[in-house]
């Protein structure tokens, strides 16, 4: 009998003493989820407030790009405006060079027939003998 009272006993204290670690285990397991929980909560709220940033940069990014195509565009009209006013500018100019080149040739064959004549008249005069 006693024997069963030992074998009772060493029983009885191996169940209250997996019951005390089953609960043991089962408070820490309920406390690591109510941690678990708490951190799953920060990384959305993190994760969330990120998205929020993103999407704020994404909407920034969006209008520089919008104003730089803007601003592009208008310097390309400007400098296409520019261009023509050159061009136009350029064309006036080359119309007076080639009118002064016409001139100019007139003019140096104007020249150039005259100091012939003059080379002539000079010649003509130094063969004069009433001169000599």
């Amino acid at each position: 009998m006693e024997l069963l009272y030992f074998i009772s006993g060493i029983l009885s204290v191996g169940v209250l003493y997996g019951v005390i670690l089953l609960r043991n285990v089962k408070s820490s397991h309920t406390d690591l989820l109510a941690r678990l929980e708490s951190q799953l909560n920060i990384s959305s709220l993190r994760e969330a407030d990120r998205l929020g940033k993103i999407e704020d940069l994404n909407y920034l990014v969006m209008d520089i790009q919008k104003k730089m195509e803007k601003d592009q565009y208008e310097s390309v009209s400007g400098i296409n405006k520019r261009i023509k006013e050159l061009d136009t500018i350029v064309y006036d100019i080359l119309d007076k060079v080639k009118f002064a080149s016409g001139a100019n040739d007139k003019n140096f064959s104007n020249v150039f027939s005259e100091i012939q004549q003059i080379k002539q008249n000079f010649k003509a005069l130094s063969q004069d003998n009433f001169i000599r």
